[in-house]
């Protein structure tokens, strides 16, 4: 699973907003900033020409003038932002898009986003809760998702997860011993 909203209280920008990186400092005295993608594709900014700005000062639309890489981050140019002072103003920023300019994901792929909210059942047919969150961990992504009990964690494996069906929401599990407590 990949990328997923990062809010500011804002409603209507956290469902519309998409982090794909963040604004660590300036580079150079052009304007030109330091991002460090967060991301599985940073790829994706090379071709990017419009995109979010979230700061202290709100969400705001950019147009992208350049953008490269540079080792494990992306150097990028915003218009307006033409010197260092600027660049520099923009540190610790986040840098997203749409949710409609999100890139598509291999099949059996899934943003966190799309899967925040899914109903999970067991194949069984039993309702055992609503994904909260989605935890990227070393081995493997884990849903946290709020049950009757508490809160449970189910591994995002294929002997586990069955089926995941975005339309309606639903993920159905394999509930194996001890999973759930």
């Amino acid at each position: 699973m990949t990328g997923g909203p990062a809010s500011d209280g804002n409603d209507s920008d956290r469902d519309d907003f998409v982090l794909i990186g963040v604004v660590r400092r300036p580079h150079g005295t052009a304007g030109e900033v330091s991002v460090e993608p967060v991301c599985e594709a940073p790829e994706r900014f090379e071709n990017l020409k419009h995109a979010l700005i979230r700061d202290a000062k709100g969400t705001r639309p950019v147009d992208v003038t350049s953008a490269r890489r540079n080792g494990e981050r992306v150097l990028m140019q915003f218009e307006g932002v033409d010197d260092r002072d600027a660049a520099q103003a923009l540190a610790s920023a986040e840098v997203g898009v749409r949710k409609q300019d999100v890139w598509p994901l291999p099949q059996d792929s899934y943003y966190i986003f799309d899967v925040v909210g899914c109903r999970v059942v067991g194949l069984d047919g039993r309702d055992i809760g609503v994904v909260e969150d989605v935890l990227g961990l070393p081995a493997n992504d884990v849903l946290v998702v709020k049950t009757e009990k508490g809160e449970a964690l189910v591994p995002v494996t294929k002997n586990i997860i069955k089926k995941v069906d975005l339309a309606s929401k639903c993920i159905l599990i394999e509930e194996i011993e001890g999973l759930l407590g």
